[in-house]
């Protein structure tokens, strides 16, 4: 009867992640690139030959596809360790309960679950992006001339003098968060070997907002944008914009709600010392989710890591270090997590934890992201653990939110 409760959890899981399918006009990595109609139109007069090119300020963006990648992993699928371990007693020749903490949330400890023993959770993340880089995205810009070299060698010499001078400032303000839920299952296959898996249903929203305007120091004229630039302004206010064809904005907004990726995991428990517990953990990830939608990976991923895992009565520190082994698209980075868990009762455990992911293939993009997480897990009654975590940022690097909050409900049989 257990294992069918588990059968139809994920069913209607699957249900509804079918139901949710996304449905917008196109990918939301294609939502930056439409701005303005993918280019900025500019001319010396709003009618005459148009001069082309792209908005730099959306080059700020081109890497968000693979920043967003690695800052998936801000939310780590859910522990399948357990709030509760077992292990076999010789007197009672049965397993029993071990005298551990609730175990950590966010990270892996060495111990299993024990043989023929089975858990299920289901966890909620939610990620607001705050930052790029360390720049807020309510404040993306850049500047560029107004006409390119090429368009203005072509001018007359007058025209010329005057454009010359002329800039293009630009400006992106973009809300961008992320709805994560996860359900896990695991089953203790022998009493060092667990399986598990996490299915996912996410929900990915953004809004950007685009405004540019060309900008004269020397007030004599040169460049503006043609009728035909998607937004241009005509009859707006202030300083610049009061000016026809001076101006432009646009707006663009979308939704991705759908399946996520399949999280296939293996942990074997690999040595038991008296001062410290040793595991291996291998995680496959199932790109099921869609990409474009940011809604999961392009590629496969594998990610090995190495657990290590400690009880010094009620504090029980604990270490992962892994390797996301992904394709250029995904861009692989290293991972760890650090932290401990302090059983303040038999019922109520303190967890905090360091994470670091580190990605050494592109410059400047991810390097090393650092955040820090606090929580607290609750037997609330039987085999029920309710779980609270709280995520902040330690350093600037990648794409971040200011807080990461996760939710979690595990039961194990």
């Amino acid at each position: 009867m257990r294992t069918s409760h588990l059968g139809a959890t994920a069913a209607v899981v699957l249900a509804c992640a079918a139901l949710a399918l996304p449905a917008q006009a196109r990918p939301l990595d294609r939502l930056i690139p439409g701005l303005f109609g993918g280019e900025f139109a500019t001319s010396i007069t709003p009618r005459a030959a148009v001069d082309a090119q792209r908005p730099k300020v959306a080059d700020r963006f081109r890497g968000l596809s693979a920043a967003v990648a690695a800052a998936r992993s801000q939310a780590p699928i859910p522990s399948a360790s357990g709030a509760f371990a077992f292990t076999w007693s010789d007197d009672l020749e049965t397993y029993v309960r071990a005298p551990y903490s609730l175990g950590p949330s966010l990270a892996e400890r060495a111990q299993t679950l024990g043989r023929g023993s089975k858990f299920v959770s289901l966890s909620y993340t939610h990620i607001d992006f705050d930052t790029l880089e360390g720049q807020s995205l309510n404040h993306v810009g850049s500047v560029q001339p107004a006409l390119t070299a090429d368009f203005i060698a072509q001018l007359p010499p007058e025209d010329r003098e005057r454009a010359l001078d002329n800039q293009l400032d630009s400006e992106i303000n973009l809300d961008f968060s992320l709805d994560l839920f996860f359900l896990t299952m695991a089953y203790g296959l022998t009493d060092t070997i667990d399986l598990s898996a996490s299915l996912t249903v996410n929900r990915a929203h953004m809004k950007a907002r685009g405004n540019a305007m060309i900008t004269d120091p020397n007030g004599d004229g040169g460049a503006f944008f043609v009728v035909s630039q998607q937004g241009v302004i005509v009859g707006g206010s202030g300083p610049i914009c009061r000016t026809d064809f001076r101006c432009a904005a646009d707006t663009a907004a979308d939704t991705a709600v759908g399946t996520g990726d399949i999280f296939l995991r293996s942990k074997w428990h690999a040595l038991h010392f008296d001062m410290a517990d040793f595991a291996v953990v291998g995680v496959l990830t199932i790109p099921t989710g869609n990409a474009d939608d940011f809604l999961g990976f392009h590629d496969p991923t594998f990610t090995p890591w190495v657990v290590a895992s400690a009880a010094y009565g009620p504090i029980e520190p604990h270490f992962n270090l892994g390797y996301s082994i992904r394709s250029d698209d995904d861009v692989g980075q290293a991972q760890w997590i650090a932290g401990a868990g302090v059983r303040l009762t038999d019922r109520f455990t303190i967890v905090g934890d360091f994470l670091g992911y580190h990605d050494d293939k592109r410059d400047g993009i991810n390097d090393d992201v650092i955040q820090s997480a606090l929580g607290v897990r609750l037997n609330l009654i039987g085999d029920l653990v309710l779980t609270t975590m709280f995520q902040f940022p330690l350093n600037d690097d990648g794409l971040r939110a200011d807080v990461i909050y996760t939710g979690q409900v595990e039961y194990t049989f």
